[in-house]
């Protein structure tokens, strides 16, 4: 049954067309992510869809008999009450019945009349049916699983942060339950924890869910439909966010044939009649391939909508040697709050650093960069690194500049032309070079200050957070850059995608201590499960080899092979190489073993099913 039906939707302001010809459909129970750049309207949509934005033109209906809830500010009803109270409000009819039920009871005790026990029984099933027992059990679960402890129940709601009261209202829209719940970026604000509980309560959610979401891990896990906002109006895509990417890109490559296909057979068309249209015999021919020609639906030249960034981070050759060590580490301020922290880095390794907020994460990051003091033990450095470091607060940025002159200021003996250049790499072209920082978006900024930490050319590069609040797009740039960059990474992120893709180790702090892990997140998923198996006593999960994270440690190792091939290879133009026999023969032979690895290598990723 259909519980929301958008039909040929539009919508524009200031004469500007947002988006036209929009339409899509929710059925019960369907898990549908909503997605594009920021600022194609997908916000603007849902708000239309609850009725607070008027349609340009098209229909929306929604089932009568569906309740919305969709997670705003307007979730909580009043600040001033205690947090249980609010919480307890969704509750209300229950506890009506809890207050009949003890009057009857009362009425019973004085008079043992029929009546009462026949009224306290039927009160009694409804209130059980209704889940008048389980509620408490209910509210307790959710809370819980939002973070809150119990000594938070009887705090005034207006105590609470910002990211506290976005918790407590959605824990509150959870326990309405209604049939279609409507979230505009659910994971703001969650630790990872968190994010993945609520992915397993959403998978098994009775109620349809519509989410708007920058977040692909929560994509991959929750949406089995994905509706993409893109060049103003709207596409329907099947499956996770893996198989919307996959798709995507076939639907391109069928369309760029399809206009190469038309534009030949156009072309074909045109060619007959500008030989023929004036010759008699071939007069009649030629119009009617003209006819023709104006009968063909034309396609556009098929394009992404987006440009791409060009840039990529110098980095000295990658080294297997130990660049940092932490020796029994314990960080915080005036008391501790990570201790026996113990790893080492080499020089290619990208290290994630993962957790609960408030654990020591940035104090971590702070204490290795030398901005604070260890509170015990001890960072050492093998050798001085030049660190680059991502703020996640974008402090570095100065607002009253322009994008021009953030960098021109940096880098005086600069040209204009030449800032202009390289800010064009950044997508910073034409009249964008002149924005005051202030003004630009969040995914602007991001790239202004990726830009700033380049020209730096970094050994180290240390990030804090550095996808936070981005759109997929510039998701997908910070991606493909941190990805690529071949020296070592330190960073800070909540978002699993991007641990995924970059991450060779995962550092996870916790209540508990740190863990250090070699591998990526799926794999130290997979072997805190199997941790946690051995704890419970459960047994063992079959060991089923991560592949992705074996192919990505596999294409590394061929990148350094290939490093060292190339500087043995320049090494035989040397003089003292070339001019002794004995050290040409054994640097060939060096070169030839290297080159037999990495054929093994390349046999390898075959075998795991690499590309």
């Amino acid at each position: 049954m259909s519980l929301l039906k958008v039909t040929h939707l539009k919508k524009t302001f200031s004469g500007e067309v947002l988006f036209e010809n929009v339409s899509l459909d929710i059925n019960e129970g369907e898990k549908v992510a909503l997605i594009g750049q920021n600022g194609v309207g997908k916000t603007t949509l849902v708000k239309m869809i609850l009725g607070e934005l008027p349609c340009d033109a098209g229909e929306i209906s929604l089932s009568r008999s569906a309740a919305v809830g969709y997670l705003d500010q307007n979730v909580i009803s009043d600040l001033s009450r205690t947090l249980i109270e609010e919480i307890s409000s969704v509750f209300q009819p229950l506890k009506q019945l809890e207050t009949q039920m003890a009057e009857v009871s009362s009425r019973l005790a004085e008079d043992p009349d029929g009546v009462w026990l026949r009224r306290y029984s039927l009160l009694e099933d409804e209130f059980s049916h209704r889940g008048g027992y389980e509620y408490p059990y209910l509210i307790d679960t959710i809370l819980t699983r939002f973070g809150f402890l119990k000594n938070d129940y009887d705090r005034v709601i207006s105590s609470f942060s910002g990211g506290e009261r976005t918790r407590a209202a959605f824990a509150k829209l959870l326990l309405q339950k209604p049939e279609l719940l409507i979230l505009d970026e659910p994971t703001n604000h969650m630790d990872i924890d968190i994010i993945e509980w609520l992915e397993d309560y959403l998978k098994k959610y009775q109620g349809a869910v519509l989410v708007i979401t920058h977040d692909k891990y929560f994509i991959n896990r929750v949406a089995a439909k994905i509706y993409e906002i893109d060049q103003k109006t709207v596409s329907l895509y099947w499956g996770n966010y893996d198989a919307y990417e996959t798709e995507k890109v076939r639907r391109f490559e069928l369309l760029v044939k399809t206009y190469n296909r038309q534009t030949k057979e156009i072309a074909h068309l045109q060619s007959f009649v500008d030989r023929f249209r004036y010759k008699a015999t071939k007069a009649k021919s030629a119009q009617d391939r003209i006819k023709k020609i104006a009968r063909i639906a034309k396609i556009d030249r098929p394009t992404t909508g987006h440009d791409n960034v060009r840039f990529s981070f110098r980095s000295k050759r990658p080294t297997e040697a130990v660049i940092l060590e932490a020796v029994d580490l314990a960080v915080g301020y005036d008391r501790p709050l990570q201790e026996h922290i113990g790893f080492s880095m080499r020089g290619f390794e990208k290290i994630g650093i993962i957790g609960p907020n408030g654990i020591g994460k940035t104090t971590f990051i702070k204490t290795v960069m030398g901005t604070l003091k260890p509170y015990s033990g001890k960072i050492v450095f093998r050798k001085p690194q030049k660190i680059g470091y991502f703020d996640q607060n974008l402090a570095g940025l100065n607002g009253e500049l322009t994008v021009l002159a953030t960098i021109h200021d940096r880098y005086p003996q600069m040209t204009v032309g030449e800032v202009r250049s390289l800010l064009a790499r950044f997508l910073f072209v034409d009249d964008d070079v002149s924005k005051f920082v202030k003004v630009l978006s969040g995914g602007e900024k991001v790239r202004l200050a990726i830009c700033l930490l380049m020209m730096e050319e970094p050994e180290l590069l240390i990030l804090d957070e550095p996808t936070n609040h981005l759109d997929l797009e510039t998701k997908d740039i910070v991606e493909d850059v941190f990805d690529s960059y071949e020296g070592p990474i330190l960073f800070i992120s909540h978002d699993r995608y991007f641990i995924n893709r970059v991450a060779t180790k995962i550092i996870h702090m916790d209540k508990e201590g740190s863990i250090v892990f070699d591998g990526d997140y799926d794999a130290f998923k997979a072997f805190l499960a199997t941790r946690e198996d051995a704890r419970s006593g459960k047994p063992a999960r079959p060991k089923t080899p991560n592949i992705t994270a074996e192919i990505r440690r596999a294409e590394q190792a061929i990148d350094s092979l290939h490093g060292k091939i190339k500087a043995l290879q320049d090494s035989l133009f040397e003089e003292r190489v070339y001019g002794d026999r004995g050290e040409y023969d054994r640097v060939s032979a060096e070169i030839s073993r290297l080159e037999d690895e990495v054929d093994s290598l390349f046999a390898k990723i075959a075998q795991l099913g690499g590309d």
